[in-house]
């Protein structure tokens, strides 16, 4: 992609790709957001390669065709799209052409999602980012680049304080309190009426028929009773304490913005108020993550010469 001396009139489209949706956003050199759309799973990791092509492809034609019935077609000078477990499909010519419409001559720039979550919080070019969703994850942004990452290991091996974890330890500890015959907690009662299972084998058996990071699904649920059942916070304050570890793993520089992102994170949850209150004592903004697709803009106007703060905050507004 190549970096132009000075913004000029034009478009940006921004892509966020993710293993459950597909959202694109277009922009103009002003930062005003003139069309957004959004399609089901596009990860490569999660579809294949062929699949994430059609998706991507057609929620970007869909995005553009927006554009052009509102009558602002104009030359699309960046085409940016984040992917989390991109690397299959970087620098892969087939999957290039496969995700660019004819009007967009721009070559596709394929860049990490952390760095699209990062930019849509901040104009800033430096910082670090901390990812809570259905995995885990923290990373230090520089440009458009993540230099160092922390945990991100998936399911299996890590994700700690993830809404995968949180909905595991739901069901853990609901398992506890049938298999011992203590008295259920509204938590472990939700478990049980949202599983559709009233005893211990059937719980146990329908869990490890689903696929593993389907416990995810029982983590709004211990946010929800952090109030009446006493496992709950307990819960919520080590997944805190986990995601800020995480963060803190990789040395954060004084100063630099950190993000938050993610379903536990970028919003007022119980478990981003237990990481903020761990970050306080830092020297460093904390900000709540936007929409990936127009972090992905952000760097395309970056890529043109556009990095004004105004531009950002515009943008960013549009959330």
């Amino acid at each position: 992609m190549s970096n132009l001396s000075g913004p000029e009139h034009g478009l940006v489209v921004g892509a966020d790709i993710g293993g459950t949706s597909t959202r694109v956003a277009v922009a103009d050199t002003s930062g005003r957001v003139l069309a957004r759309a959004d399609g089901g799973p596009g990860s490569p990791v999660g579809v294949g390669l062929d699949r994430s092509a059609a998706e991507i492809r057609a929620v970007v034609d869909r995005a553009l065709a927006i554009v052009a019935a509102d009558g602002a077609a104009a030359e699309v000078r960046a085409y940016v799209l984040g992917m989390a477990g991109g690397s299959q499909a970087k620098d892969n010519p087939a999957f290039a052409a496969a995700i660019t419409p004819d009007r967009i001559a721009a070559s596709p720039w394929l860049v990490s999602d952390l760095a699209v979550a990062f930019c849509s919080a901040t104009s800033a070019e430096e910082g670090y980012v901390l990812i809570g969703g259905t995995g885990a994850v923290a990373g230090r942004v520089v440009g458009a680049d993540v230099v160092a990452w922390s945990d991100g290991m998936g399911w299996l091996l890590g994700d700690i304080g993830s809404g995968f974890w949180l909905g595991r330890e739901a069901v853990r500890r609901t398992l506890l309190a049938l298999q011992s015959g203590a008295a259920l907690s509204p938590l472990n009662r939700a478990v049980v009426a949202a599983a559709g299972s009233a005893d211990y084998t059937t719980l146990v058996s329908r869990c490890y028929a689903e696929r593993p990071t389907a416990l995810g699904r029982f983590a709004p649920l211990v946010s929800a009773h952090v109030a009446d059942s006493p496992e709950a916070p307990a819960i919520v304050a080590e997944a805190a304490s986990a995601l800020a570890a995480t963060l803190l793993a990789l040395a954060v520089e004084p100063g630099l913005p950190i993000v938050l992102g993610g379903s536990l994170l970028a919003g007022p949850t119980p478990i981003a108020a237990g990481v903020r209150e761990r970050l306080a004592e830092l020297s460093n903004p904390v900000l709540p993550a936007g929409p990936g697709a127009l972090g992905a803009c952000w760097l395309g106007l970056r890529s043109i010469g556009v990095a004004s703060r105004e531009v950002h905050d515009r943008l960013a507004s549009r959330r």
